[in-house]
């Protein structure tokens, strides 16, 4: 009955399903796939420690890893979590997914810490969507969620802004509620330059991290 009045339908195409994907798109689902430079997960032509993009740029984090290209059903997967609420991605398929990624991190998280989002952002939205994701993935390795850092001042919207315009737009932005320590999962929905996951990641080191990877579901190409 529930399903005669309120179907399931797949985040990809809006057609009916009985999971969040069809088989259709799950087969389409744009994985980023090998090879991929080990430390921003860009793919990349050969197997790299550090590819052209990112030789010039001082990262926070230590290495980057995303199972998805954010494009197609990718992008789509992120924008039903983010943008209308379906949570339900999460534990379906985007955690999951996750996993895999996080494989390529190596084992052995001491927490998985969430970028978080701004007060005024978090009330209009009503969730973090990097929060759901980084509960999702910390359930599946055995690791707590720590809400550790904080937004301390409200920055743009970056879609428009430059790899520069971004770095200089999260500078200062983030603060950390007391001490860190050990080894941390930093997670997010979408990695673009990593400007706002290495300001992030740099909070997390001043307050005492060891060492800080950074997971998100999609990353853009």
């Amino acid at each position: 009955m529930a399903d005669l009045f309120y179907p399931q339908r797949c985040v990809g195409c809006g057609r009916r399903a009985s999971d969040v994907l069809c088989p259709a798109c799950f087969e389409a689902l744009p994985e980023v796939g090998r090879p991929v430079c080990a430390r921003c997960g860009l793919p990349t032509a050969f197997e790299t420690f550090v590819c052209e993009e990112c030789k010039n740029v001082d990262f926070g984090f230590e290495r980057a890893s995303a199972p998805l290209r954010y494009e197609g059903v990718g992008k789509e997967i992120v924008h039903v979590l983010k943008y209308r609420g379906y949570t339900r991605v999460v534990e379906r398929l985007a955690a999951p997914l996750m996993l895999g990624a996080v494989e390529d991190l190596g084992a052995g998280f001491d927490a998985v810490v969430p970028v978080p989002l701004h007060r005024s952002r978090l009330r209009k939205r009503g969730f973090n969507q990097a929060e759901l994701l980084a509960r999702g993935v910390a359930r599946r390795i055995n690791a707590p969620v720590s809400d550790k850092l904080k937004v301390v001042r409200s920055t743009r919207d970056q879609v428009e802004l430059s790899a520069a315009g971004r770095r200089a737009n999260v500078a200062g932005a983030f603060a950390a509620k007391g001490r860190v320590a050990g080894r941390i999962l930093l997670v997010d929905d979408v990695f673009t330059t990593g400007a706002t996951m290495s300001a992030c990641a740099g909070t997390l080191l001043g307050a005492g991290a060891g060492e800080v990877l950074a997971l998100s579901l999609c990353r853009t190409v």
